[in-house]
């Protein structure tokens, strides 16, 4: 052995242990993409709400449609001082004057915001967990066909 050379070994449950980390690092991440996903869904959703509400605060629109469900949309004309319902979770509505409710939403979009940039944190340390695990398989297995070669 050359000097300053180290001999590593390895064995096949290392080898194993490594893949079976590595598919369940895959598994998270694509479940992190996908949670990443719904709240950009949701961050754009609220927006959207948060938006038609500043206009319908503001007297901006005389009438609008308002969607019922199913792709279904009613025409709906604001009134002056009206009240909104906003849902709250676990199917429970309250209601709410307008610019309560754009502070709800406000609020509800910095607690996404806070989730996702979270969630991409966390996406980033397990695609770089990833990363390594595959440049080591792929040392190894580079490490192993130049022994092969030489036998």
């Amino acid at each position: 052995m050359a000097e300053g050379r180290q001999r590593i070994v390895i064995t096949r449950e290392d080898i194993e242990r490594l893949v079976e980390e590595r598919n369940s690092l895959a598994a998270l991440l694509d479940a992190i993409r996908q949670n990443l996903t719904l709240i950009a869904q949701s961050i754009n959703e609220l927006s959207g709400a948060r938006d038609m509400l500043t206009i319908l605060s503001k007297g901006e629109a005389r009438d609008t449609y308002a969607e019922i469900g199913g792709g279904i949309f009613i025409r709906a004309s604001p009134t002056q001082g009206e009240r909104v319902l906003v849902s709250v979770g676990a199917n429970y509505v309250v209601e709410m004057d307008i610019q309560s409710a754009i502070n709800y939403i406000n609020d509800r979009i910095k607690e996404l915001e806070d989730l996702r940039d979270k969630l991409n944190s966390q996406a980033s340390e397990v695609s770089k967990r990833l990363n390594d695990i595959d440049n080591f398989l792929i040392y190894i297995s580079t490490a192993l066909r130049q022994q092969q070669q030489r036998q």
